[in-house]
């Protein structure tokens, strides 16, 4: 681990932990253009680091998500072989707003799998433990993105940009991501 990496993470964890010694020993970065003038040295440091290090971080995460999404698929695949069950029809598996895993398809096909999940509650954690990942590993990658596009002072990054909105409605107006 370089010197760099280890200043880099001495910052993050200043940010989790409040440790002063990470201020002392981190490396400083200038801040970023007029959109994060206003952050403390330690923010800016943080976001340096994962512009550095996050598409390492990227990886990480997606090698772990392929790992999960694996053990999901053996483990689902043998509650269908035990039922003699092979669903032929497209099947959408999602988390609804309250964590329950949730399926989508033909009746009967979504019907099955939902009451092979009720009696195998490992499937619903192991589900939402590839969710927890792979947003995880999609938020890194956007924000090292964008950080990245900060520091090279690229204005144009439109394909990132277009998703950040404003709806005026009077007192109720609102931005958001879509």
């Amino acid at each position: 681990m370089t010197t760099d990496n280890n200043n880099c993470i001495s910052a993050m964890l200043h940010m989790q932990s409040g440790a002063t010694e990470a201020t002392s020993q981190a490396r400083h970065y200038p801040t970023t253009g007029k959109a994060l003038s206003g952050l403390d040295e330690t923010s800016v440091r943080a976001l340096n680091c994962l512009a550095k290090d996050g598409e390492g971080l990227v990886t990480a995460l997606e090698a772990r998500l392929d790992e999960l999404q694996e053990a999901f698929m053996d483990m689902l695949n043998t509650q269908l072989e035990e039922r003699h069950l092979r669903p032929e029809d497209r099947l959408h598996l999602y988390l609804s707003p309250e964590g329950s895993l949730m399926v989508e398809g033909t009746d009967n096909d979504a019907s099955l799998l939902c009451d092979i999940i009720a009696r195998k509650p490992d499937l619903q954690k192991s589900f939402k433990e590839m969710a927890q990942v792979a947003m995880l590993s999609h938020g890194v990658e956007l924000a090292t993105q964008i950080q990245n596009d900060m520091l090279d002072q690229m204005d144009d990054a439109a394909p990132l940009l277009e998703h950040y909105h404003m709806c005026l409605k009077g007192p109720l107006s609102h931005f958001y991501i879509r």
